[in-house]
């Protein structure tokens, strides 16, 4: 800038020195200063554009000013010189364009008319046209005027050079971490690590700066911002998958042809699948930092990006971490969280024990569900063969009575399927195809043994009953059996079906949003009135609730009433029998539930923690941690009494719940069997008291329920128990209905419409009704403390109804047989499909773009994917732990062929 204000002094000692010359003289004069005035500023444009003025600038404007061209100069300028003069402007925001209408002289040069410039003095009418000299006012106004052009000029290219510093364009603004950076900064950035890997990142510094293909091949590796940072992308993952790729060698393929391999081949080198590699092992890092700047206008708040970055694997992710904290960005301030790297692991299977307990129960179960399996096709083949021959039997003595009227009962028959016989001491021996013999002397013995045998039960040891109850033939045909007890409600299996379904749908969306590059089209989706129903999907665990208070009370009522429970208390007092109930009620359940629970978590456990050093995101939970800590609270179904930050499997949450609602329902339906009365009113003061303390708990804690997040305050309100029960008692309720009317009301369809009609209605309020509805602290306290239990009385009229005979068309719908076998695996599928949702998302190297028909997609899928582990794990544990406990019990049955 020094510069130019000698330029300009210049230019005015040109104007002003020496005596005022003649009439030609000073016409070719001021040609003269025009022409270097125009050659200077035309300099300073071409300078400004550059950044800034430079040596050869300026000595190309004081040569301007110097070497003045002379009047019949050609020179040709381009039509953007009139337009560098707007860049300058005077005292009165006037520029040199403004000086259009400024009145000139009547005849101008060619000069003139070739620069197509005005006079630079701005004169008024009272001036004479005719002046052939020009005064020293003139002059003074011409000094001022380029005083004022020098400051104003100077401010410009001051913004325009602090503009230049600055990057535009969101791509530059939102630079944290790239080759670039690494490059410029390298001189400071090799202070940070040490050793193998200095060394390595040096070589790939180098590399860039060659611009070596296998060292752009990292770059385009490492991740970066790309687009949709308002859309929500955090993810700036980059390729886990080409960084991984680049530590193998591919080498070109030589062949030259034109068939459709060569030009797929030549394809896949274009796309640089082939080529040397670097010249070090690559290993694939994700940091997760927190960005923040100043500029309001870019980032309002601080955001947590995920960044990928494609370097030398001898660089441990602490000296990553340190490396990427010291890399300065253009303009964001950024700090690093973690780093993450797959490559580098850190967590083996077999060195888990929890993996080994695992193992060594999976073999030990597949070898009791393998020869289980091989000892029942045995019975079932000897059982078979056993029917053929007391069929045969019986043939043959109906047709020997008939033939020989029962004169010749030692005659030898050709019967069919019996293959010799032999005498011995006087009686006969069939042996049927090496079977089962049977002695007898006469024909009534014959027969009297058949129908001995005449029934499909076997007697066998309690050993061999408790083998085959792991037979995975007779499970899995009593999981698929498409009958129900004649003392059951059928409806409950469709009804626990749908809920699964909605459950694993809620969920599928849950994750899918959390794992998106376009995690903002929640807020819009969410703005649709048929999102109402993922959201609502909360409610399907009341549905749960109530299911399961009405099949245990009316289960256990119906059990008391046909005397089964009193050989377990028989001869006892009331009081001891009351506690041996409670206690085989809680070990029935415990033993049910508990052994595919504790597989599932000890697959949770190891899973997270393979997750947590393997996968390119993050988990979603903390299960690596707190499991090995907490998992006896799991196994003592209290794991909702601690904090949600310290629970393992987060879905567990309603295992918990319900088990101790069971707990409670049995110490009332016991107190029910000798004092109804005040069993009833424990159980009104318990749901009284349930819902006022919903309401308490959300009101102190202003908890509004909303459809934009209804999982808001998960640990004070939603999982705990005392505000949960509500459901559960509806669900007894119905239950003890079922039972005191033994499934048999009368209605009239008036009334039976005006029930469906209600029911309707608080269905699609519950599910709908908060749509586009803001609730106050108390409003939302009055909501949160009713609104699932009227979700249960909901479910539990449409049950009566059902039940009852005035179901009309929704019967069928859920009794349909069909939905047997889904309902039998649904407590494994609970259990499983989280895992599942886990395992797809944290197998993924880069975020899920978002759409109705994806989800939906995946939602089949992962619901599909979900019922096939889930009849596995019911074959093998949850169904061998039932038919046991049906061994066990007083009332045991054979095993049945």
């Amino acid at each position: 800038m020094s510069t130019l204000v000698i330029v300009l002094l210049s230019a005015l000692v040109l104007v002003n020195s020496g005596e005022v010359p003649s009439e030609s003289r000073e016409s070719a004069r001021e040609e003269k200063l025009r022409s270097a005035l125009i050659d200077a500023f035309q300099s300073i444009k071409k300078a400004s554009a550059k950044g800034g003025l430079d040596d050869d600038a300026a000595s190309d404007l004081i040569g301007s000013l110097a070497q003045a061209a002379p009047p019949n100069s050609s020179r040709n300028y381009k039509s953007t010189t009139e337009d560098a003069f707007d860049l300058f402007a005077d005292d009165d925001g006037l520029s040199f364009s403004d000086f259009s209408d400024v009145e000139t002289e009547a005849k101008q040069s060619t000069t003139e008319k070739a620069h197509n410039v005005q006079h630079i003095v701005k004169t008024t009418k009272a001036v004479e046209k005719t002046t052939t000299k020009p005064s020293k006012d003139v002059f003074s106004k011409l000094s001022d005027s380029i005083r004022s052009t020098v400051n104003e000029s100077r401010n410009v290219l001051r913004r325009e050079s602090m503009n230049m510093s600055e990057p535009l364009g969101i791509e530059s603004m939102l630079r944290v971490f790239d080759a670039d950076i690494l490059v410029r900064q390298w001189s400071e950035l090799q202070h940070t690590v040490a050793g193998e890997c200095r060394a390595e990142l040096a070589a790939y510094v180098a590399g860039l700066t060659e611009r070596k293909l296998w060292a752009l091949k990292m770059e385009d590796a490492s991740g970066r911002y790309t687009s949709m940072f308002y859309w929500g992308n955090n993810y700036w993952t980059g390729s886990a998958e080409l960084c991984d790729i680049l530590n193998e060698e591919h080498v070109p393929s030589t062949q030259k042809n034109t068939s459709a391999s060569q030009i797929f081949n030549d394809w896949r080198q274009d796309v640089s699948m082939a080529g040397s590699g670097p010249p070090f092992e690559t290993a694939f890092y994700v940091a997760r930092i927190v960005v923040s700047t100043n500029l309001t206008e870019l980032i309002k708040h601080r955001r947590t990006l995920h960044l990928g970055a494609c370097l030398p694997r001898s660089c441990p992710r602490e000296a990553v971490a340190a490396l990427l904290s010291a890399a300065r960005a253009p303009l964001l301030a950024h700090r690093v969280l973690a780093v993450r790297s797959p490559q580098h692991g850190g967590y083996s299977y077999l060195g888990d024990p929890t993996f080994r307990v695992l193992l060594a129960v999976s073999c030990f179960v597949g070898i009791l569900l393998i020869a289980a399996t091989v000892y029942d096709m045995k019975i079932a083949r000897d059982v078979r063969k056993d029917r053929q021959r007391r069929a045969n039997i019986a043939a043959n003595m109906a047709a020997n009575m008939a033939s020989n009227n029962g004169a010749r009962a030692d005659l030898k028959l050709d019967l069919n399927g019996l293959d010799d016989i032999n005498g011995a001491n006087g009686k006969s021996m069939y042996n049927v195809n090496n079977n089962l013999a049977i002695n007898s002397n006469t024909s009534e013995e014959r027969l009297t043994a058949a129908e001995t045998l005449s029934t499909d039960e076997l007697k066998l040891s309690i050993w061999s009953e408790l083998l085959l109850s792991f037979s995975m033939k007779a499970n899995v045909l009593q999981i698929l059996d498409q009958s129900v007890g004649a003392d059951t409600v059928p409806v409950v299996h469709g009804l626990r079906s749908l809920s699964m379904v909605w459950v694993i749908f809620g969920h599928t969306c849950i994750v899918i949003f959390k794992y998106a590059d376009n995690t903002a089209l929640r807020a819009i989706l969410e703005k649709s009135f048929w999102f109402q129903l993922i959201i609502s999907a909360v409610y399907s665990v009341d549905t749960f609730f109530c299911l399961g208070g009405m099949l245990v009370t009316f289960l256990y009522f119906r059990t008391k009433t046909k005397g089964k429970l009193d050989l377990l208390v028989k001869g006892r007092r009331k009081i001891t029998s009351g506690i041996l109930q409670f206690i085989g009620l809680i070990g029935y359940r415990f033993a049910r539930l508990t052994a595919p629970y504790l597989f599932i978590l000890g697959v949770v456990e190891v899973t997270m923690k393979w997750f947590a050093y393997n996968a390119v995101f993050e988990p979603p939970a903390m299960d690596h941690d707190t499991c090995p800590k907490y998992w006896w609270r799991n196994l003592l179904y209290i794991n909702t009494l601690f904090p949600v930050e310290q629970m393992c499997m987060l879905w567990s949450w309603y295992l918990s719940d319900d088990t101790q609602f069971y707990a409670v329902s049995a110490i009332l339906l016991i107190l029910a069997t000798s004092h109804f009365k005040l069993s009833a009113s424990l159980t009104g003061v318990l749901f009284i008291s349930s819902l006022f303390t919903t309401g308490y708990v959300s009101w102190s804690n202003d908890h509004i329920p909303n459809s934009e997040d209804p999982f808001t305050q998960f640990d004070k309100v939603y999982e705990k128990p005392w505000t949960r029960l509500g459901p559960y008692l509806v669900g007894m309720l119905t239950g003890w209905i079922l039972f005191k009317t033994n499934l048999k009301i009368k209605m009239s369809r008036v009334w039976a419409a005006v029930g469906w009609v209600v029911c309707t209605a608080t269905l699609l309020f519950l599910i709908f009704g908060l749509y586009k509805t803001e609730l106050g602290v108390l409003s939302a306290a009055v909501y949160s403390a009713l609104s699932h239990s009227l979700w249960a009385a909901c479910i539990g009229w449409i049950i009566i109804a059902c039940s009852t005979g005035h179901g009309g068309w929704v019967r069928p719908l859920l009794s349909a047989p069909v939905l047997y076998p889904f309902s039998r695996v649904t407590y494994c599928a609970y259990l499983v499909h989280p895992v599942v949702l886990r395992y797809v998302a944290m197998h993924l190297t880069h975020p899920i773009h978002m759409g109705e028909l994806l989800v939906f997609i995946l939602f089949l899928g992962l619901t599909i994917i979900s019922y096939a582990l889930a009849f596995v794990i019911s074959v093998a544990f949850e169904a061998p732990i039932v038919t046991m406990l049906k061994i066990v019990s007083p009332q045991r049955k054979p095993h049945r062929v």
